[in-house]
């Protein structure tokens, strides 16, 4: 099957898709958009076919759906629709985050049909901790030993992930700090933003958080995290700060830095951002951006297994960080987990 995307997006996201698109060697099989009139704009834009809805999407054939931007409002019918489309062999991408216990622990995403779990068939991404990057930093954080504490920053305007960018951002860092530290036992956040957007949605809805999101996570033995989010802050730019005996070791798009405590660089990697296929600079799309895309989605328009989500982990996680933004208080991540 050739590289085919079926795109479900906002109209302003189109020139990034369309880079995207064409770093990637793919075809862009149909388009749609979560409202209908900007359906047709976006599919001239991006120079395909308009698909109606996101189911008639799903059903279009491309190697990989790619929803690109919220996706609400379906029920059961999306979670069906992508369940038969994986068992077809189609791949299933999304740049927002899905509904995830415990908030969903019983929803259409999560239960079993015909032996597999919806959620499960969506690759969400791109993941800081399994981008390229972190691939050549991976034995160098074996190497680096016990890490004590940790930040996160990422930044990212609403074109990166269409609605939801801060919760899009939410999970790439938890999913790292998850993945070196383990699950926290206690977050305490805050969230600011325009007005009207400084309270998460009230059905703690990950897709529909926006905003400037701050955290403070404690972990078993005494180990600590920071997380600094935005969807207003411009651009594209996540960056990790571990903190150990062993010194400091910085993560971010850009490569790794290894720094001992006397001030010595002890290894380092610089990924240098690729020459484009037809990208003009002046498209505004972020070259960091799209090669953190390409990364997350050539695997699965080559049909190679990459792994889901840690949702076990990581929905407790999010519902503490967002819990806690409502009420003011430090929140459990095990706790909710149980009140299910």
């Amino acid at each position: 099957m050739e590289r085919s995307l079926a795109i479900w997006a906002t109209p302003e996201q189109a020139p990034l898709l369309a880079a995207l698109a064409s770093e990637l060697d793919a075809t862009i099989a149909a388009a749609a958009s979560p409202v209908r009139a900007h359906g047709t704009p976006l599919a001239s834009s991006l120079d395909t076919e308009f698909a109606g809805d996101a189911r008639d999407l799903i059903i279009v054939g491309a190697k990989c759906v790619l929803l690109a931007t919220a996706c609400d409002g379906y029920g059961a019918a999306l979670p069906q629709a992508v369940s038969r489309a994986a068992s077809e062999g189609h791949a299933i991408a999304s740049l927002t985050p899905l509904p995830m216990p415990p908030t969903d622990a019983a929803g259409p995403w999560h239960a079993p049909l015909r032996g597999r779990v919806p959620i499960d068939a969506v690759r969400f991404g791109p993941l800081l901790r399994r981008g390229s990057a972190a691939e050549d930093a991976e034995e160098t954080l074996m190497a680096f030993g016990e890490i004590r504490s940790a930040m996160f920053a990422g930044f990212r305007d609403p074109t990166m992930a269409g609605e939801g960018a801060t919760g899009a951002l939410l999970v790439d860092a938890l999913d790292l700090l998850v993945g070196v530290l383990g699950e926290a036992e206690r977050v305490e956040a805050a969230l600011t933003g325009p007005p009207g957007t400084g309270k998460p949605p009230a059905d703690m809805n990950l897709g529909a958080l926006t905003g400037a999101l701050t955290a403070h996570a404690r972990f078993e033995g005494g180990a600590s995290a920071v997380i600094m989010l935005s969807d207003r802050a411009g651009g594209w730019g996540r960056r990790a700060t571990l903190l150990g005996e062993a010194g400091r070791l910085e993560l971010g798009d850009d490569g790794h830095r290894w720094i001992d405590p006397t001030g010595k660089t002890v290894d380092s990697t610089e990924r240098r951002e690729r020459g484009r296929r037809a990208v003009d600079r002046s498209d505004q799309a972020p070259l960091a951006a799209i090669d953190a895309l390409v990364a997350f989605l050539a695997p699965l328009l080559d049909g190679r297994a990459t792994p889901p989500l840690d949702t076990q982990h990581l929905g407790p996680m999010a519902s503490a960080v967002m819990l806690s933004t409502r009420t003011g208080q430090a929140e459990s991540p095990t706790t909710l987990r149980a009140m299910v």
